[in-house]
């Protein structure tokens, strides 16, 4: 009964198709997961929780990814959204979590419950006769049911951990994940082209979906070979399709590859907010940046977390938590905006953002606070 609510619920406010729905709550929904507002036995409210190892520099944990965050119209401006993201926020802490993540309809709607955005994503749109000169040099797999080789998903496993080494912040797939994601292509009707190199080993893949355009969920590759075998495939259907999007890393730059860039066009989208939940944590995993002679006092505000709130003393060996005057005032959104890369100090200082009171620490946090390119590509 609840279920059947919860997916009714999803398609009028997300407007999925059908399949996919029945395949996340087949997949992936899981009911001790799922924060819902409830009265007289009517869904109101709901958000999902998936959680995902996530891997920060060095450091690996648990990390709580929302989804399906939604209310329905008759309840909104009553508080309900924010009672459920605060039980999901309140739950992850007590489990000593460092951060909790969701990918935003609307940035403002999360701010102001300690977001911050801390990830982006290429989009590409090209028409076809931008890539007729790109050859094959490597075999490729076209997989597109589930019935391929379950060894697949290991390859694709230990493939994604090489090429993922670049990024600081990033889910770290398992097995079971790729299950997932190859699951989820399949039930929109995609298909994924998987290549190897001369020794059998994956150097690259891509996962698509194909509606009026050829929709490139993600594509990631070793080398330039590679990339011009994937996007040589993508030329094949040219007498059927009118054009391509394609999705890729950040610092992926595809018109690199180019000959020509006028039939391309890129935009670029912020995909993943994260909200700390520990900030000693974070800044711990910064103090290793620090020389040994070298401490910053750092105060955080956190309207929602008591505990991080106050001044911060970081040095090479600890961080503690003390009383008295702080070089660097800020609040909990923009220490995630900093400390996982998003922005770094100087271009955070230019909007005003924070408050820094001793100036002679700015070359201290230019130091720690610097920009890093994180890689975040899933939506369930």
């Amino acid at each position: 009964m609840i279920k059947n609510q919860l997916k009714v619920l999803w398609k009028d406010l997300f407007n999925d198709e059908s399949d996919y729905i029945n395949w996340y709550f087949d997949n992936v929904y899981n009911e001790e997961n799922t924060k819902m507002f409830l009265k007289n036995n009517k869904v109101y409210g709901m958000l999902f929780e998936n959680s995902y190892h996530i891997s920060v520099d060095e450091d690996r944990f648990m990390g709580r990814y929302l989804v399906g965050v939604g209310v329905t119209p008759e309840k909104r401006g009553e508080g309900v959204m924010k009672e459920l993201l605060l039980k999901s926020l309140k739950e992850a802490y007590d489990f000593g979590e460092e951060f909790i993540y969701l990918t935003p309809i609307d940035k403002k709607i999360y701010e102001r419950f300690g977001f911050a955005y801390i990830s982006t994503l290429s989009k590409y749109e090209l028409e076809f006769p931008v890539l007729c000169d790109f050859k094959k040099e490597f075999k490729i797999e076209k997989i597109q049911d589930e019935s391929y080789d379950q060894n697949i998903l290991i390859k694709l496993k230990e493939f994604y951990k090489e090429v993922s080494q670049e990024y600081y912040v990033k889910v770290a797939r398992e097995k079971e994940d790729y299950k997932k994601i190859l699951s989820e292509i399949f039930c929109e009707d995609g298909l994924i082209y998987i290549s190897y190199d001369i020794a059998g080993k994956i150097n690259g893949y891509m996962s698509l979906v194909k509606s009026e355009s050829i929709y490139v969920k993600e594509i990631l590759f070793k080398d330039k070979d590679t990339l011009e075998g994937l996007l040589s495939i993508l030329y094949g259907y040219k007498d059927y399709y009118k054009k391509i999007e394609i999705i890729l890393p950040e610092n992926t730059y595809l018109e690199d590859y180019l000959d020509s860039e006028n039939l391309v066009k890129k935009t670029l989208k912020n995909k993943v907010q994260v909200r700390i939940l520990h900030v000693e944590k974070v800044l711990k995993r910064l103090s290793k940046s620090l020389k040994e002679n070298e401490e910053i006092k750092i105060y955080v505000q956190d309207r929602y977390i008591e505990s991080n709130t106050g001044v911060f003393k970081i040095n090479k060996s600890e961080v503690e938590k003390i009383e008295g005057e702080f070089d660097l005032s800020l609040d909990i959104n923009d220490l995630a905006t900093l400390a996982y890369g998003f922005r770094d100090y100087k271009s955070l200082k230019k909007i005003e953002s924070f408050y820094i009171k001793n100036k002679d620490k700015e070359q201290i946090l230019s130091s720690i606070f610097i920009r890093r390119i994180n890689y975040f590509n899933q939506d369930f």
